[in-house]
């Protein structure tokens, strides 16, 4: 190639690249300009336009897309190109951002703290992520998922460990009682945590917001109502907290897992079969109009691909112990407890556990015992309790779905999930509420699954290892007096009629389509808003 050609080429790439430049900026501006301005524009409207303005400036500055490249296409609008320029964003591949006549549908979840509030959200999350796969989503090519968390709580590590995006957002704790004087500064820092959600809603613009509990739900679910984005409720537990009574009264849809929670609500659930309808019938944001519907709790799809024979066999692994010739092998004879003793330990449960198991163990060469103590109360179990070829002892366990699938009978705490996880699996359970949760939610969660005649629930405050037998009737709770939990465990893991009419209760209650049909639920509630031109900003066209 001569100089000349050369240089003519030079100006040429020169060229383009400035026209690629001009035609981003172009793009990022113009739906700012075309209607910051507009007649009867009010005020917040103009503020959060020009917000987001800033926010795609300060991004560009920082290198975090190359508009040189060309990598913008045309007609891409500002949070468009600021989407595709941030790898975090596990299915924006498949997304045709030049395809304007079907564009993504863009999901918020709002979940954090514990992994009741934030695994319901990853399991809505995966119905989302396989409906958007699979070609399913009606009047959207794509579904595009990120949410909202803390990088200190639960959702830190299982939201990206699940493959979706987690944008912080600062969390508010309420200190009980709500008079305390350590909530002084909350209505503060609740004011800047909705100032941040707002800034981040403004930058990713969902068509919806779906908030599941949790310290970081309040403020982005707030931040959603107040930019005219439309709001679905999800809520576990038999008796809702005070974050979700106060959303409920501004949310599109109500989602339960408990006809209970309905009433704590003060709504009429609806009769579905499954869908709500076409578009464009359901509540407006912000008004009492929203519906209330019970679904039951997603749960986590392994929970319910995992077959007994294969659960057996992988959970045999857990009790492999070094130097063993071959891996111990669970047969199909055999019984299995399994014990949870929550997250981060559960010491009523530890003690009474350690003074039962091996004595339990001794009596009975065919049990096998998988016992999860949490990582507050492993050390203390492990200086009490002797090992024992058949039993298992974990400070977590990741793969719950072996356990519950492989087991006869569990004893856990009352917590929402695990509630529904056992109803999904038809597992017997014993389950102690504890004490010290906000709302004494639990309490009426395992209530609620005695009533089925899915569990037997005996309370904290009553558990002891002195006391002598005392005979506890499935669906019933237990006497208000100590009770031997080693006793109640034996009168149900060795009476099989039993066991089997707690299993065919544990069926018949089960919603293990759940995660799917509240997934349905947040898209109608999303097109709804499309079709009334309201849940996206006007600026993210």
């Amino acid at each position: 190639m001569t100089i000349r050609g050369a240089a003519a080429a030079t100006t040429t790439a020169t060229t383009t690249r400035a026209a690629t430049i001009a035609r981003a900026r172009s793009n990022r501006d113009a739906p700012f300009a075309a209607s910051a301005h507009r007649p009867g524009a009010s005020w917040k409207t103009t503020v959060l336009r020009h917000l987001g303005t800033r926010r795609f400036a300060r991004a560009s500055r920082r290198g975090a897309m190359d508009l040189s490249a060309g990598g913008v296409p045309p007609g891409a609008t500002a949070l468009h190109a600021l989407a595709a320029a941030n790898p975090a964003y596990p299915n924006l591949a498949a997304m045709d951002l030049a395809e304007e006549s079907s564009p993504a549908l863009r999901v918020l979840f709002a979940a954090g703290g514990t992994g009741g509030h934030v695994f319901p959200a990853i399991a809505i999350a995966d119905a989302l992520r396989r409906m958007s796969d699979e070609g399913s989503l009606p009047a959207a090519a794509t579904a595009r998922i990120d949410f909202a968390g803390t990088d200190h709580h639960q959702e830190a590590t299982h939201v990206p460990a699940a493959g979706y995006a987690l944008h912080r957002v600062p969390a508010i704790a309420l200190a009980r009682p709500p008079l305390s004087w350590r909530n002084v500064l909350v209505p503060f820092k609740l004011a800047y945590a909705v100032a941040r959600s707002i800034a981040l809603i403004v930058e990713l613009a969902p068509d919806v917001v779906v908030g599941t509990g949790g310290y970081v739900s309040l403020p982005t679910c707030l931040a959603a109502k107040l930019c005219g984005v439309p709001l679905v409720i999800q809520e576990q537990n038999a008796y809702p907290g005070v974050a979700n009574r106060i959303l409920a009264k501004m949310a599109s849809l109500v989602c339960v897992a408990f006809s209970r929670a309905a009433a704590a609500f003060r709504m009429e659930p609806l009769s579905h079969d499954g869908t709500l309808g076409t578009p464009g019938t359901l509540g407006t944001p912000g008004t009492r109009g929203g519906a209330c519907v019970v679904r039951g709790n997603p749960i986590r799809a392994p929970l319910r691909w995992t077959e007994r024979r294969d659960a057996r066999r992988t959970l045999s692994w857990m009790f492999y112990r070094k130097g063993c010739a071959e891996t111990p092998s669970i047969s199909p004879s055999d019984r299995v407890l399994v014990v949870f003793g929550g997250s981060m330990g559960c010491e009523t449960l530890n003690d009474a556990m350690s003074d039962a198991v091996v004595g339990m163990l001794e009596r009975d060469p065919r049990l096998w015992v998988v016992w999860q103590t949490g990582r507050g109360g492993y050390e203390r179990v492990r200086s009490k309790v002797s090992s024992h070829p058949r039993l298992a002892v974990r400070s977590f366990i990741n793969d719950v779905e072996h356990c519950y699938n492989a087991a006869d009978l569990c004893v856990a705490r009352a917590g929402a999930v695990t509630c529904s996880e056992l109803l999904a699996c038809g597992l017997p359970s014993v389950l102690i509420p504890s004490p010290v949760v906000t709302e004494d939610h639990q309490s009426f969660n395992a209530k609620e699954m005695a009533d089925l005649g899915a569990a037997v629930e005996i309370r904290d405050r009553d558990l002891s290892t002195r006391d002598p037998k005392r005979c506890v009737e499935p669906g019933e709770p237990a006497p208000r007096r100590a009770v031997r939990l080693e006793y109640v465990i034996g009168e149900l893991l060795y009476d099989p009629e039993v066991l089997a009419g707690m299993r065919e209760a544990c069926l018949e209650a089960a919603t293990p389509e759940a995660a799917e049909e509240i997934a349905n639920d947040v898209v109608s509630v999303a097109l709804a808003a499309r079709r009334r031109g309201r849940g996206r900003f006007a600026f993210s066209r």
